[in-house]
């Protein structure tokens, strides 16, 4: 599935929660209202707003972006000479879904049995609740193109961007055998540094935890890509080509099922 589908996806299923919401206060609120005795009619009216958002992010977090889904290769940036691992959209079509859905609070709806309002609330303004409601809608819509994190190959080394900034590793400092496999459930991938080991007792620990739940690669096949280079200095010129690329798919071994088996030390044989 391509990133431009799934951000389109993402803005389907909040403009689902925009009208969903929408929908609980025009229609189900009058209802609940009436609801004797009156303490039951607002937990029931909570209880809908709640499944306007609940359901739109289940179904795009485990339907249509769940973790399997990411690609097991990387996007080949041939004028940097650079494997670049962008953002998995998960996080930011949540966003989405989640202001979207928000918007829909800041319209104001009353139903009266002489006429219907529609609109912003007044205090202070409605040009202010106005303008408000365009900041969140234009923050949701934007939110899928947002670049949360990355990972780059090159060949002097990785470099990490995450919530913590930018950290820069060459690859001569990380510790051969390394990083260990990631775990099926909840997988990690630490970065151990060379002259580390986990029965040392130093302090700081000389690790780097990449993060794996931001980055559209699966781990896996990231562990094995950078055990391959700290292993094997004479691959790192290839970095950045097609060709390289390539190599990597044919060599890092796969099972039946396309995902990639790949094996590898315990933190223990680290050096």
């Amino acid at each position: 599935m391509s990133l431009g589908v799934l951000r389109a996806a993402a803005l389907a299923l909040g403009i689902v929660a925009f009208l969903s919401r929408f929908a609980v206060t025009w229609w189900l609120a009058p209802v609940t209202d009436r609801i004797e005795p009156a303490g039951l009619g607002l937990p029931l009216h909570l209880l809908a707003l709640v499944v306007t958002v609940v359901a739109p992010l289940v179904v795009f977090t485990r339907v249509v972006v769940p973790p399997r889904r990411r690609p097991a290769t990387f996007r080949v940036d041939a004028a940097a000479r650079r494997f670049v691992v962008g953002a998995f959209p998960r996080f930011q079509g949540g966003l989405t879904i989640v202001f979207l859905w928000a918007a829909a609070g800041l319209v104001v709806v009353e139903r009266g049995p002489e006429r219907d309002v529609l609109g912003f609330n007044d205090w202070p303004s409605e040009t202010y609740h106005g303008a408000l409601f365009a900041v969140v809608v234009g923050f949701a819509l934007t939110a899928p193109f947002l670049q949360q994190a990355s990972f780059v190959l090159e060949p002097a080394g990785v470099s990490v961007h995450g919530p913590r900034g930018k950290i820069t590793i060459d690859w001569d400092d990380l510790a051969p055998g390394g990083p260990p496999p990631p775990a099926p459930v909840s997988p990690r991938i630490t970065l151990y540094r060379r002259g580390w080991h986990p029965w040392s007792g130093h302090h700081p620990a000389r690790t780097e935890e990449l993060p794996v739940g931001l980055l559209n690669v699966q781990p896996d096949f990231l562990a094995a890509a950078i055990r391959e280079y700290v292993a094997h200095p004479s691959l790192r010129a290839g970095i950045g080509t097609a060709t390289e690329l390539t190599r990597l798919h044919a060599d890092l071994p796969t099972r039946p099922d396309g995902q990639f088996r790949v094996s590898g030390t315990s933190p223990g044989g680290l050096t």
